[in-house]
């Protein structure tokens, strides 16, 4: 909406930039700035439905009997490191390193703390699971994440991220190893 679009004026004069190439960056500075802008407010249109959304647990008390997980599939880059978007340059830490927010009513007390342990998405119907009382398969690897709201503590070792036809990458939450495919 033009109300978000306004709170990032640019000085770029030309067609409608609301999505740039999965590429290196070799727009001139008036693109780049406008690519941002329209970035931008897409992310506050997210920031203001979100808001709206809490709000909403606010007004009809769900915080005290509803669990909320929040997370992403993958960053974006905005020219960081010359490039836009994912998928053809290295997944840099703007990429792979994803939001996620937990709020469990039972740990209402802990809330606004953050986790040092290394959690993956796979770690998020195992979690799903446990909130319902289902059973995790056996041959789920993930693990719930529901005992790290209680006290931060080591899950593993290691996680490993990527995408097909990308690295695979494992890290040990201080350094990351990429290993890409041989073309």
């Amino acid at each position: 909406p033009d109300r978000f679009k306004a709170m990032f004026p640019t000085n770029y004069d030309g067609p409608i930039l609301d999505w740039p190439r999965y590429e290196r960056v070799t727009e001139p500075q008036d693109q780049i700035d406008e690519l941002r802008a329209n970035y931008f407010a897409l992310l506050s249109l997210c920031d203001h439905l979100l808001g709206r959304f809490l709000d909403y647990f606010d007004e009809h008390d769900m915080w005290k009997d509803t669990a909320l997980i929040l997370t992403t599939d993958h960053g974006f880059l905005l020219g960081e490191h010359d490039w836009w978007a994912k998928n053809r340059m290295p997944m840099y830490e703007e990429i792979s390193h994803i939001p996620l927010f937990i709020h469990h009513p039972d740990f209402a007390s802990k809330a606004g703390e953050r986790r040092k342990s290394l959690t993956q998405t796979i770690d998020l119907m195992p979690t799903f699971c446990e909130l319902v009382g289902a059973k995790v398969p056996s041959e789920v690897e993930g693990k719930s994440l529901l005992r790290l709201l209680e006290k931060d503590g080591p899950r593993r070792e290691a996680a490993m991220f990527g995408y097909w036809g990308g690295g695979v990458n494992v890290v040990d939450g201080r350094y990351t190893y990429f290993c890409y495919p041989r073309e």
